[in-house]
C-alpha cells in the first residue's frame, strides 16, 4: 500500500514544481517529491536482501530486514520533514530604483523555472485577472494574464511605444474613437504578406503620449493597452472598449500596495 502512495505523492509533488513554482509549498513538496523516491529505494533495497536472505533459509532475519528499513525509513523522513521551511510569501521585483514585495500569487512563472531564476527584465511582470484583480487561488479569478509595469523613463522597452515613435509619420489618420485618435500602419511582413496594426492614442495638449492600445489586424483580441499612470507605464492585453482609466488607477494602486516603503 506504501508504494502506490509514494508513487502518487511524485506524480502530485511533479506537477506542483512544475507549475506551481511560486508557492509557499514548495520547499515542502521538493522534500515529498525526494522523500518518496528515498522511501521507494529503501523497498527495493529492503526487498532484494530479504530475498537473498530466504534464499539461504533465514526467514526471520528476511522479516526483520522488511519492518526495520520500512521503520526507519518512514520514521526518518517523517521528523526530518518537520524542519524544512516553506518558501517565501514575497519576491523582490524593481521599477527604475523602487523595490517591490510582490506576493506569490501574482509573480510571473514559467513551468519548471523557479521565480528567482526568471529571464531579467526591465520593470517587471505581474500574472492577475483584470476583473478582480485577484491572483492564484483567489476566488473569481480564473483568466489571469501577465501585467507589466514599465518605468516612465525607460519607455523604449516597450516595442509597442517604440514602434509608435518610430513610424508614426507613416501612419495613415483614422476617425477618433473612445477619446483616442485612431491611426493606421500597414506593413509587409518577410513572408510577403500585408499587416495592418491600428493605433489608439490619447495625447495631451502639447502632443505627449499618456496611452495607447495598439490592435494587430481588424480583430481586437490581438490588442495591447499601454497606460501612463504617476512614474509608470502599465501594459495589459485589452481594446479600446475593454480597457479604461478606472482599470489603470486600480492596477496602480495595486502596484502602489506593494512597494517596500
Amino acid at each position: 500500500m506504501s508504494i502506490p502512495i509514494s508513487l502518487s505523492v511524485v506524480a502530485g509533488t511533479a506537477i506542483s514544481l512544475t507549475y506551481f513554482a511560486a508557492s509557499p509549498h514548495i520547499p515542502l513538496d521538493k522534500y515529498d517529491n525526494n522523500a518518496s523516491w528515498i522511501f521507494l529505494t529503501s523497498v527495493a533495497f529492503a526487498a532484494v536482501a530479504s530475498s537473498i536472505a530466504l534464499a539461504f533459509k533465514f526467514r526471520a532475519t528476511a522479516s526483520a530486514l522488511v519492518v526495520v528499513v520500512s521503520t526507519v525509513s518512514i520514521a526518518g523522513l517523517s521528523v526530518a520533514r518537520l524542519f524544512v521551511k516553506p518558501g517565501p510569501d514575497y519576491f523582490e521585483r524593481h521599477v527604475g530604483q523602487d523595490v517591490f514585495l510582490v506576493p506569490w500569487k501574482y509573480v510571473t512563472t514559467s513551468p519548471g523555472v523557479p521565480p528567482d531564476k526568471m529571464p531579467k527584465e526591465i520593470g517587471f511582470s505581474a500574472s492577475l485577472c483584470l476583473s478582480n484583480l485577484g491572483g492564484r487561488n483567489d476566488i473569481g479569478c480564473n483568466a489571469r494574464q501577465e501585467v507589466h509595469f514599465l518605468p516612465s523613463e525607460n519607455s523604449e522597452a516597450d516595442l509597442d511605444l517604440k514602434s509608435w515613435r518610430e513610424y508614426r509619420s507613416q501612419m495613415t489618420p483614422d476617425p477618433d474613437r473612445s477619446g483616442h485618435k485612431s491611426f493606421e500602419l500597414s506593413v509587409t511582413l518577410p513572408s510577403g504578406h500585408p499587416l495592418v496594426y491600428h493605433y489608439f492614442a490619447r495625447l495631451t495638449p502639447d502632443g505627449q503620449l499618456t496611452r495607447l492600445v495598439v490592435c494587430r489586424g481588424s480583430n481586437e483580441k490581438f490588442c495591447r493597452t499601454h497606460a501612463l499612470v504617476d512614474n509608470y507605464w502599465i501594459e495589459y492585453g485589452a481594446s479600446v472598449a475593454e480597457g479604461d482609466e478606472v482599470l489603470d488607477s486600480k492596477l496602480a494602486a495595486l502596484i502602489e500596495s506593494w512597494r517596500r516603503k
